[in-house]
């Protein structure tokens, strides 16, 4: 059995997710993020999905109570999870948790799902000495700044549209009029805390030293606002664990994620 709380409800599982890489959960229980939130019950929680909708959940499970878990999960994805992704015509739901411990849950098969990935993602910490520090190579473009919208309006049927419209800072690098590379404060904030996305679009743009100075001027803006940044990305995504260390950026999480996508109907 699973029970979605209500907003006025959410803080009954704040305490349940308190490491860094949780923030985005945390945002979701503040009410600066759109999301849902689902429990076996609200007395006292054994099973917890805490889920930003247009990005991941995050779970949260007593290992004592594996049986009831195991049922709460598969009944929260088939009949919740699943009509949500079908209506959006995505395919892939990916939970964060807290440790290995975890797969006696979310490795169990799940009817219209299968698991089609199991990784493990690094949050980083930026080193304020050794940000300080660095010296970037100068690059032909132009940096601008640019809002963003939290979550794309596609979503617009889950959230109020005052959730909607709530926008996050930027930075965008262009050549020539083109946005080669973007870097931006993705919304989840907690306290001073806030999550870096970074992306370069074109394949033959990167390794040009693009990233690193979009993500470089956007730290420094924020920065200037009194917000540290953190970096995540999977282990074994070379490119941004490089550019993260060449920031200054230092490791200090390590966590599994599950990747589960739905299977094709047969005709």
């Amino acid at each position: 059995m699973y029970i979605e709380l209500d907003k006025d409800e959410y803080q009954i599982v704040r305490n349940y997710f308190n490491f860094n890489f949780q923030i985005p959960a945390v945002a979701v229980i503040n009410g600066d993020f759109p999301g849902k939130i689902y429990v076996d019950n609200k007395e006292n929680p054994k099973g917890i999905i805490v889920w930003a909708i247009s990005r991941w959940a995050y779970a949260y499970f007593e290992l004592e109570s594996l049986k009831r878990n195991r049922a709460f999960f598969k009944e929260l994805m088939i009949k919740e999870i699943t009509p949500i992704i079908d209506d959006l015509k995505e395919q892939y739901f990916e939970v964060y948790s807290l440790s290995d411990d975890y797969d006696k849950i979310l490795e169990e098969e799940i009817e219209g799902f299968c698991l089609y990935d199991k990784h493990y993602e690094n949050t980083f910490i930026l080193n304020e000495e050794k940000f300080n520090k660095l010296e970037l190579k100068n690059i032909s473009g132009e940096i601008l700044e640019r809002n963003f919208p939290i979550v794309p309006e596609r979503y617009k049927n889950y959230f109020k549209i005052i959730e909607m419209n709530k926008e996050t800072q930027g930075m965008i690098l262009t050549v020539e009029g083109k946005i080669v590379s973007q870097c931006m404060n993705n919304g989840f904030e907690n306290d001073n805390k806030y999550f870096i996305d970074l992306d370069t679009f074109s394949e033959k743009e990167r390794n040009k030293g693009y990233a690193s100075v979009v993500a470089y001027e956007l730290i420094r803006e924020q920065r200037n606002k009194g917000m540290r940044p953190l970096w995540e990305t999977r282990e074994d995504n070379i490119p941004s664990l490089r550019v993260a260390e060449k920031l200054g950026f230092e490791k200090i999480e390590r966590y599994p994620a599950y990747i589960w996508k739905k299977k094709l109907r047969s005709k």
